[in-house]
């Protein structure tokens, strides 16, 4: 019986980059040690797909821009002083990145894993990191041609306690009522993104947000973390969170209830943010629901530096919004689209929603300017018609905000509630206040309790020799509290009860802020 640990991804992902490479590109690529492999310092670019369903996580393509114009070059058929511009690189590497990401998603499918892809990003720049959180599984392989080196990192968990869909779901369209596709067309997602950050940073940090209509010049470069968060399916896209430094540091520090100097960026920082992502993400997944469509979100992945550009690409709907708190600024933007077999047309386009207060144009990168939308040339279109994804459109370049030293205010203590989600009780028990905050937003999202006993590992053999009456030792003794988990998290403790027939849970522990945020490494 196959496990998300015995599958063999480093053979299956080896092959899928020799074929796309020796028959789409005429690059006889070889693969080498990772011990042989070096660290990329030049410019760079890293393409991106997101897995959601039972196998949920991130594939990463890394290469260096002198070997991104080389592929494009030999996808094309032509020498490089005759390309018109960044564009075309980035949809070879954006289907690249598609292909390599299909084939493993159809490997794990076949394994009998269920999951389905999100759109490409790309992510461009000099100084950065990509790190998908909460995986269970990494994997990094690397390939050599000539002088140029690319790598390939895969990090994967699987869901536990998920249900796959059915076989006659999984194929086809959805059934969707003409109803729906009204309602689909009219969704108001900018809104819906508003208010459900807004919600979130009130009832998790205490901290009143307000939506920014201008942003100072000196706000949109710098050191950042971004948290994002894939979903496919009937709906696809990607939503990022982009935080300079000083202020994840603050988040972080606020909610575990920590001095800012006691906050470790690496991990603190990454599982806020990452959790951030995954409630707002989390609630786009519920309105989508709502009108049947079907959708599955990834695993959160965080991107930290101080010089790299994030693209989400092929979306029909982009939007890109500013919030402020006190004297920080932070950016949340997401791109939709729908499945091709939906048929269902939405009203195209990209919004930003602030303006930049310096007149002057914002600094521009080595890479080419990305405010406008572009279309695939016809060369590429052709080379690759059988691909698994088809590019249409890519999204404007992510204007990003820079780190500040301003002098922080401390907010009011946040409140201590009795659970992770104890806060959703203690607002719908407060008095009525005069706020635009819609808490239904969070209330309304379905939540899965499990109540875990105790587990064990054995070998295949001593699992082949399980008949009834068998006796399966777990590693909690008698005496011990059981773990309440919500959404496969651990938020409390108890012991099983029986009333009127029925098992019930006596909740006798209830886990700190601090300790549910440091459960999910």
């Amino acid at each position: 019986m196959e496990t998300i640990f015995t599958l063999d991804i480093k053979t299956s992902v080896t092959k899928s980059v020799l074929d796309v490479f020796s028959t789409m590109l005429s690059i006889e690529i070889d693969p080498i040690p990772d011990s042989d492999g070096v660290a990329l310092t030049t410019s760079r670019i890293v393409g991106s797909v997101n897995f959601a369903g039972q196998v949920s996580g991130i594939i990463n393509i890394n290469l260096s821009k002198e070997f991104a114009v080389l592929m494009t070059t030999g996808m094309l058929g032509m020498p490089e002083d005759e390309l018109e511009g960044d564009e075309e690189i980035r949809d070879v590497i954006c289907e690249v990145s598609n292909i390599i990401g299909g084939n493993l998603k159809s490997f794990f499918n076949d394994a009998g894993f269920y999951c389905v892809l999100s759109t490409p990003s790309i992510t461009k720049g000099d100084d950065f990191t990509i790190k998908a959180l909460n995986t269970e599984r990494y994997e990094s392989l690397s390939f050599r041609y000539q002088q140029y080196q690319l790598t390939v990192e895969i990090g994967i968990k699987l869901q536990t306690g998920y249900r796959p869909p059915e076989i006659s779901q999984r194929s086809g369209p959805p059934k969707i009522q003409q109803a729906d596709i009204e309602k689909i067309q009219n969704l108001d997602i900018s809104r819906t993104v508003i208010d459900s950050v807004k919600t979130v940073f009130d009832t998790m940090l205490s901290m009143e947000i307000q939506v920014a209509d201008t942003v100072a010049k000196a706000m949109i470069t710098g050191t950042r973390t971004v948290g994002a968060v894939g979903f496919a399916g009937d709906a696809i896209g990607l939503i990022n969170i982009h935080v300079t430094s000083e202020f994840s540091k603050k988040m972080a520090s606020v909610m575990l209830d920590m001095d800012i100097d006691e906050v470790d960026t690496e991990a603190d920082v990454n599982d806020v943010i990452g959790e951030f992502s995954n409630i707002i993400g989390g609630n786009l997944k519920s309105i989508f629901a709502n009108v049947n469509l079907r959708c599955e979100l990834s695993t959160p992945s965080i991107t930290r530096g101080s010089d790299f550009n994030v693209e989400t690409m092929n979306m029909e709907v982009y939007e890109r919004l500013a919030f402020k708190w006190m004297d920080y600024t932070f950016f949340v933007e997401f791109g939709l689209k729908l499945a091709e077999g939906l048929n269902i047309s939405l009203n195209k386009g990209k919004d930003i929603r602030y303006q930049i207060a310096d007149d002057s144009p914002p600094p521009v990168s080595d890479w080419s300017d990305l405010s406008e939308p572009v279309k695939m040339p016809e060369s590429v279109s052709e080379k690759i018609e059988e691909s698994i994804i088809q590019p249409e459109i890519a999204q404007p370049q992510f204007i990003q905000p820079e780190t500040r030293q301003p002098e922080i205010r401390k907010p009011e203590t946040p409140p201590d509630p009795n659970s992770f989600y104890g806060w959703m009780e203690q607002a719908k028990a407060a008095p009525p206040v005069q706020t635009d905050v819609d808490l239904s937003l969070l209330l309304d999202i379905p939540l899965e309790i499990s109540i875990q006993l105790g587990k064990t590992r054995m070998k295949i053999n001593e699992l082949l020799k399980i008949r009834e009456q068998s006796v399966v030792g777990l590693d909690s003794l008698a005496d011990e509290p059981v773990e309440i988990l919500v959404n496969n998290k651990l938020i409390a403790k108890g012991e099983v009860i029986v009333e009127g027939g029925k098992y019930g849970i006596r909740v006798l522990e209830v886990l700190s802020r601090a300790d549910r945020i440091k459960s999910l490494r």
